[in-house]
């Protein structure tokens, strides 16, 4: 079942980044030819596309290191198999994956085959009513296969079935030939199961993230016929109504470049328990504060979100679930905006297990105040440094708690609120008064 060995090149904020090629006989991997456009816009050693792969660098050009970044823009689990088969590509064969998927990933990342003009100038949308949505749902839903594949061509990690659609003034649209999607959609989970209210709670983390100063995504769950789903914009896109990129093409939406925590440190997901901790010294929110640190930005924000986390009990929060923002000037990077952010401890379902551990603890009811400051501290932030962040975040929390409409989240339990009311009240009485 195995494509024909794929060449592809790969566009980041407008240039020809590289190609990338099968590795040469007897090795494993993936080749990249660095492109003289990326080295005289960026510079040797930049790392504008990956933590991982700093730019004309041997480090950079390792073959194993290349194709688990790679990997690292493709789905898991059952959705990775079932797009795979629908294309009759090998699902382990990530450059021919890549050649049908790639040019809408995560991030600024387009790939395409390698030759081809550059992606702004080919995009173009196709128009998408309520029942052609439903449509696609229903086709993430069941993993199946068809002869016309439905979605929007794009490839999107994690293991929950999702699909992503460009919104425009006129409505819903796919995206097609190196258009930018604007929208998440993720199906809700079956009602009646222990699990059901996730895109619901998720909503509601999101709303609280934003009134907390986390984040610039906005959520909202919606019904397309019989299909419920969060609608999510993205945080790495930016829209520019009216502008087209081509004369009667799409408007044009702008891709912000990121990669997550597993991409920046080289974890291969295709074991998708490699992104949680669990007991293992990698991946960790210290790993999290270097990459920052690295990229010239403080760790603050990053305390800021592990104190969010631990306050709504979002045990989700694993290695892909963290993101660093590469700005196109191919020196900086910062924490992107939160994102899959929910409530899990008033589940029956949640063991209660953090992700990544906070000052050495993973149970999340166990994290108090003092710990998440001497996590913050473990990254090298002052102790009052530390102490302050904490303590603000938490202050934040009970204010937004105050504030958020939960008339708006009608699918959120009182019993989730309560968890979320009751951890922040507690945390932020320890954080004032951290010696009673």
């Amino acid at each position: 079942m195995s494509a024909p060995a794929t060449e592809l090149d790969v566009w980041l904020y407008g240039t020809r980044a590289a190609t990338v090629r099968p590795a040469a006989r007897g090795r494993s991997g993936i080749d990249v030819a660095w492109a003289d456009a990326a080295l005289g816009r960026w510079g040797v050693g930049s790392r504008v596309l990956s933590q991982l792969l700093p730019l004309g660098t041997p480090a950079g050009s390792h073959p194993a290191r290349v194709r688990v970044w790679l990997e690292g823009l493709l789905p898991e689990g059952r959705a990775r198999d079932s797009m795979a088969r629908e294309h009759r590509i090998d699902p382990d064969d990530t450059l021919a994956f890549l050649a049908v998927y790639g040019r809408d990933t995560a991030g600024a990342v387009v790939l395409v085959p390698a030759g081809t003009p550059d992606p702004a100038t080919t995009a173009r949308t196709e128009p998408i009513g309520e029942a052609g949505i439903a449509a696609m749902l229903r086709q993430a839903a069941s993993h199946g296969s068809t002869a016309d594949r439905l979605d929007s061509l794009t490839s999107l990690a994690g293991m929950e079935p999702k699909i992503a659609l460009a919104r425009a003034a006129d409505g819903w649209a796919r995206v097609r030939d190196g258009a930018a999607s604007t929208h998440i959609l993720k199906l809700s989970r079956p009602p009646g199961t222990a699990t059901s209210d996730l895109v619901d709670t998720e909503a509601a983390a999101l709303d609280l993230a934003r009134r907390v100063g986390l984040t610039t995504v906005e959520a909202h769950v919606a019904t397309f016929e019989d299909q419920r789903a969060l609608v999510v914009s993205r945080f790495d896109r930016t829209a520019s109504a009216g502008t087209k990129a081509v004369p009667g093409g799409p408007d044009t939406v702008g891709r912000v470049h990121q990669e997550d925590l597993a991409q920046a440190l080289g974890i291969a997901t295709t074991d998708p328990d490699r992104k949680f901790q669990h007991g293992r010294a990698t991946p960790s929110y210290a790993d999290a504060a270097r990459v920052l640190t690295d990229g010239g930005s403080t760790a603050d924000a990053l305390l800021r979100l592990v104190t969010f986390t631990v306050v709504v009990g979002n045990t989700d929060a694993h290695a892909k679930n963290h993101a660093f923002v590469r700005h196109a000037d191919g020196a900086r990077a910062s924490l992107a905006p939160a994102y899959d952010v929910s409530m899990h401890l008033h589940s029956p379902a949640s063991s209660g297990r953090l992700a990544l551990a906070v000052d050495g603890r993973d149970d999340a009811r166990a994290v108090g105040a003092g710990d998440l400051v001497a996590e913050g501290r473990s990254w090298g932030l002052a102790a009052r440094r530390a102490a302050r962040v904490v303590a603000d975040t938490l202050e934040r929390m009970v204010a937004a708690l105050e504030d958020v409409d939960r008339e708006r989240h009608p699918g959120v339990s009182a019993a989730a609120w309560a968890v979320v009311d009751g951890r922040a009240r507690d945390l932020a009485r320890q954080a004032a008064d951290p010696a009673g």
